[in-house]
C-alpha cells in the first residue's frame, strides 16, 4: 500500500511539473513571440529611415543596432556583398542570404525567422526587407538571451516545488488521487487556455494547489495584461510611422509635382511661375512644421533644473500673439489676454504650449470670433467660439496626429500633432490639462500647474 502511495504521489508530482513546464515553456514562447514582434519593429521603422539617401550606410547600421541589445545590422546587395555592417563582418554575406528571413525578403519584400541552432536557451531572431526595388537587403539578427537569464530563477523554483509536492502529495490517501487528477486537468486548461478561472472554484481545491492556483491565475491575468500593451504599443509605433510617413509624403509630392512642371512648362507666364513657387513654399512650410512637431515630441525627459527660468506667461502669451496676428486679421479673430502667471520652467516649453493652444484656437475658431487667454492662480485656460469638439472625439485629442472629421475638413490643415506636444509639456511639469467643447460653440482647455518650491504667489 505504501509503494503504491508513493507511486501514486509521484506520478501526481509528475503532471504538476509537466503543468507547470508547459506553462513556462508558453510564457518563453510568447516572450520570443514579443521580441520577433520588436524586431518586425525596428524593421519598419529601419526602412523608413533608409530612404535618406544622404546618410552614410556604416552609420545608419550602428544607429539602427543602438535600437536593440545585441542588434546586428547588414546592408548587403542580392549577390551576397556587405556594403555595411554594424559588427563590420563583410566576410558573411553568403550565410545571411542563406537565411529563410533573407530568402523570404528576396521572394515578397520581406521576411523574418527564428532559428534555435544556437540552443533552446538562446534563440537567434532574425528579420529582413528588400529596399530600392531589389538593390538592396536590409538584414537584423538578435540573439534572445532573456529565456537563459529567466531560466536561472526558474529552475531552482521548479526543484523546490517539485520536494514539495511530492511531500505533500505523499500523505494523501488513494482514495483522494482521483479527485486530485481531476483538479489538475483543470489547472491544465486554465493553461492552455480550454478553462476559464471563472469556471474553476478555489474553495474546493485542497490546500495544497489552492494558492498554485491562484499564483497562475495571477499570472496569466499580467501575461494577458502584458501582452496587451506590447500590442497597443506595437499599433502605435505602427500609426505613428504610417501617419509620419502620410503627412510628410504629401507634400512632397505636392512639391515635387510643381518643381516638374516648371522645369518642363515652357514659355511660363510671370503670374503662373509665382504661384507655382508659392505652392511649393506652402507645402514645403508644412513639411517643416510637420518635423518641428514630431522633434518637440521627444521632449520627454524630465528638464534639468539650471535650465529653467522664471517666466512671465503674460510676455509669452503677448509674443505669440504678435505672431498669430497674420492669421488673425486673415480671419478677423480677435485675442484677448486676461490676468498674469509666472512659472519656474524653460521659455521654450511655455511658448510650444501657448503656441499650439492659441494657434489652435485661432485656427478652428469662426471668422469673425474670438480667442480668450486667462491667467489667475496657478491656472492657465485658453477659450475661443470656434467649431468646437464633438462628444466622440474628445477622449482622442491628444493622440498623436488624430484629427477629427471638421478638422480634416479645414482649410487650414493641421499636422494633427499639436495638443499631443501640450499633452507632453503638461505632463513634464506634473500639471494637469481640461476640456470643455461643445459643437459649433467653442472650446475651453484649462491647464493646472503645480506650485513650485521656488515660486512664490503669482
Amino acid at each position: 500500500m505504501r509503494k503504491q502511495l508513493r507511486k501514486a504521489a509521484l506520478m501526481g508530482t509528475l503532471l504538476v511539473m509537466a503543468f507547470v513546464v508547459l506553462f513556462v515553456a508558453a510564457v518563453l514562447r510568447q516572450d520570443v513571440e514579443v521580441d520577433r514582434g520588436n524586431l518586425l519593429a525596428i524593421l519598419n521603422t529601419a526602412r523608413g529611415w533608409t530612404g535618406e539617401a544622404s546618410r552614410n550606410l556604416h552609420d545608419l547600421s550602428l544607429s539602427i543596432a543602438s535600437s536593440a541589445p545585441s542588434l546586428r545590422v547588414t546592408f548587403l546587395l542580392p549577390n551576397g556583398v556587405v556594403l555595411a555592417d554594424s559588427e563590420g563582418n563583410y566576410e558573411d554575406g553568403a550565410r545571411l542570404l542563406g537565411q529563410p528571413a533573407a530568402r523570404s525578403a528576396l521572394r515578397t519584400g520581406i521576411g523574418d525567422a527564428v532559428s534555435w541552432q544556437t540552443g533552446l536557451l538562446s534563440p537567434t531572431l532574425y528579420a529582413a526587407a528588400e529596399l530600392g526595388d531589389g538593390q538592396m537587403l536590409l538584414h537584423l539578427s538578435n540573439q534572445d538571451t532573456e529565456i537563459r537569464e529567466v531560466m536561472k530563477f526558474v529552475a531552482p523554483g521548479l526543484v523546490l516545488l517539485f520536494a514539495l509536492v511530492y511531500l505533500s502529495l505523499n500523505r494523501i490517501l488513494q482514495p483522494v488521487t482521483g479527485r486530485l487528477i481531476s483538479q489538475l486537468e483543470q489547472v491544465r486548461g486554465l493553461l492552455e487556455g480550454t478553462v476559464e478561472r471563472e469556471q474553476i472554484d478555489p474553495a474546493e481545491y485542497y490546500p495544497e494547489l489552492r494558492q498554485t492556483l491562484e499564483v497562475i491565475g495571477r499570472l496569466i491575468d499580467r501575461l494577458r495584461h502584458d501582452l496587451s500593451l506590447v500590442r497597443r504599443t506595437l499599433d502605435m509605433q505602427r500609426d505613428f510611422v504610417d501617419n509620419t510617413s502620410h503627412e510628410l509624403k504629401s507634400p512632397l509630392t505636392s512639391i515635387l509635382g510643381f518643381a516638374q512642371m516648371l522645369d518642363e512648362e515652357e514659355n511660363l507666364t510671370p503670374e503662373k511661375r509665382r504661384a507655382y513657387l508659392g505652392y511649393i513654399l506652402q507645402d514645403a512650410t508644412r513639411m517643416m512644421a510637420v518635423i518641428e512637431n514630431i522633434l518637440l515630441l521627444q521632449k520627454d525627459a524630465p528638464q534639468q533644473e539650471e535650465d529653467r527660468t522664471m517666466v512671465y506667461l503674460r510676455h509669452t502669451a503677448e509674443e505669440v500673439r504678435q505672431s498669430l496676428q497674420p492669421q488673425c486679421s486673415e480671419r478677423g479673430i480677435m485675442i484677448h489676454l486676461e490676468g498674469s502667471l509666472r512659472l519656474h520652467a524653460r521659455e521654450q516649453d511655455m511658448w510650444d504650449l501657448l503656441r499650439n493652444l492659441m494657434a489652435n484656437a485661432v485656427h478652428y475658431g469662426r471668422q469673425g470670433g474670438y480667442v480668450q487667454v486667462a491667467m489667475a492662480g496657478r491656472e492657465l485656460s485658453v477659450r475661443d467660439n470656434g467649431i468646437g469638439i464633438s462628444a466622440e472625439h474628445l477622449p482622442r485629442i491628444f493622440e498623436k496626429f488624430y484629427r477629427a472629421e471638421d478638422a480634416h475638413s479645414s482649410t487650414a490643415p493641421g499636422t494633427g500633432l499639436g495638443l499631443s506636444i501640450v499633452a507632453g509639456i503638461v505632463n513634464r511639469y506634473g500639471g494637469s490639462i481640461h476640456v470643455d467643447s461643445t459643437e459649433r460653440e467653442g472650446s475651453c482647455f484649462t491647464i493646472c500647474f503645480p506650485l513650485d518650491s521656488k515660486e512664490g504667489p503669482a
